[in-house]
């Protein structure tokens, strides 16, 4: 049962709820359901949880059917591209349908792992797309740095982010597991990559946006060509070079062009300079210069199905990143269990503790500078434990340590060294780069630690 949840009977026997409160609702406790059914009374409550649930990596989370149930309201773009449908009425049928789909395909699939992040998010979006037979599109969202996001990948970028974003997206591409189809093009700031651009017309000489335009009359008769306020008089038009009245346009006169004039240095001209200011970082870009970015609509390849059964595999790209001192996080997990199991007899307690490194992937991208980062955080992680502890690097993020017998207050205090030091760290290596986080925390291990909820957790720290 989950908490603040409502189960819906179907003649199937699923495990489907719909969920009103939204109250503390832990995504964790979603793993044993086959399918919810979100209540859209509380829109902001409903996108939250649903981005929650959609940005996970447990599978049987993040693949989870979901629908919307919207008696009344306008779902946006966003929340119809993250969900599987929605309905005005509860009905079991489309629901049944779905969940039967994903549990089909979901058979096909083999279990992967990968020490890379961008394998990681690629799996998950091939895996989401495989089950649905769903395409990804980009979709207008005002929200959004770049005024477009494709919203399922979105989630694992924050804003700012949007180039790493379509660079996952090209590699899809450039390895043959999406093809992509043009839906639009955008233009954006070439500084901060923001989409938010005001456009504006400029003066050639001192670039101010300060102008305006006005007419230009050219009179037959006398050949006389000025602006239109040159022949502006009380009796209407008048030539101001042979005092005639300018009655018919196309008959006495024409209007072959604008002339522009700047009203901070009077400069006249008739082509004005078209310039971008990004409302985002305040950078002026003249259009010619702004970045171009192509839109495309994505749909799986038969090498993309592939890698949805199986995870990625491309030649070179998947190597094994060692720490010395570190075992793998298959390894990490057995030895918990054994801990697990170990004090369940002995009626003492242990530990277990994590470091989380939440670096934006611009950070990550420099492969070699991240991976000296945590080669330096490991020796002074492992310096300053015990022999007796177990040391694990995982999900190209978190250090996960268990502690046997160590003591809650031993352990908070370590841990908050390790924080401190690492900051410093962080601090003297990603200079003027404030956008990244730590976290540490620990769970203590005794005879009521359930190893699957323990894992569950592990796995979305």
């Amino acid at each position: 049962m989950i908490p603040g949840g409502k189960k819906i009977q179907n003649a199937g026997g699923f495990e489907i709820f719909l969920i009103a409160d939204y109250q503390d609702q832990d995504i964790r406790n979603f793993a044993l359901a086959d399918a919810l059914v979100l209540d859209w009374q509380q829109p902001d409550h409903t996108t939250a949880l649903l981005k929650k649930i959609r940005s996970s990596f447990i599978e049987s989370i993040y693949l989870l059917p979901v629908f919307i149930f919207n008696a009344d309201g306008i779902v946006g773009d966003t929340e119809r591209a993250l969900s599987d449908g929605e309905l005005s009425v509860v009905q079991e049928e489309p629901i049944v349908k779905v969940i039967r789909q994903v549990k089909k395909r979901r058979e096909d699939f083999t279990p992967h792992e990968t020490n890379s992040s961008e394998n990681r998010i690629l799996t998950k979006l091939f895996r989401y797309m495989y089950t649905r037979d769903k395409a990804l599109s980009p979709e207008v969202d005002v929200m959004a740095h770049m005024g477009y996001e494709y919203p399922l990948i979105r989630l694992h970028y924050p804003a700012g982010e949007s180039m790493e974003m379509l660079k996952i997206l090209r590699r899809g591409t450039d390895n043959d597991f999406f093809q992509g189809t043009f839906v639009d093009k955008t233009h954006i700031c070439p500084s901060c990559h923001s989409g938010h651009l005001n456009l504006r017309e400029v003066c050639t000489q001192c670039a101010s946006a300060h102008i305006s335009s006005e007419n230009l009359i050219h009179h037959f008769v006398c050949a006389y060509m000025g602006p239109e306020g040159d022949f502006m008089t009380k009796q209407g038009l008048v030539c101001p070079k042979c005092n005639r009245q300018l009655r018919h346009i196309g008959v006495d006169y024409d209007k072959p062009s604008v002339i522009y004039r700047c009203h901070d240095c009077r400069h006249e001209f008739q082509e004005p300079d078209i310039t971008a200011l990004c409302l985002n970082c305040k950078t002026l870009t003249p259009v010619e210069n702004l970045k171009e970015i192509v839109l495309d609509k994505y749909v799986l390849t038969d090498l993309g199905r592939d890698a949805a059964r199986t995870g990625i595999k491309v030649e070179g790209e998947e190597r094994e990143f060692t720490i010395p001192g570190f075992v793998n996080f298959g390894t990490f997990l057995t030895f918990l269990r054994f801990e697990i199991e170990r004090i369940k007899v002995s009626g003492k307690e242990s530990q277990m503790g994590s470091v989380s490194l939440n670096l934006p992937a611009r950070l990550r991208s420099n492969r070699q500078q991240f991976e000296r980062v945590v080669l330096d955080i490991s020796d002074f992680i492992r310096n300053n434990t015990d022999s007796s502890d177990i040391l694990s690097f995982a999900s190209d993020n978190t250090f996960f340590m268990i502690f046997p017998e160590k003591g809650d207050t031993a352990v908070a205090t370590m841990l908050n060294d390790f924080r401190n030091s690492i900051e410093k760290l962080l601090v003297n290596t990603f200079e003027n780069e404030p956008e990244w986080n730590l976290t540490a925390q620990f769970e203590t291990l005794n005879a009521d630690t359930e190893y699957t909820a323990l894992i569950n957790q592990v796995k979305t720290i």
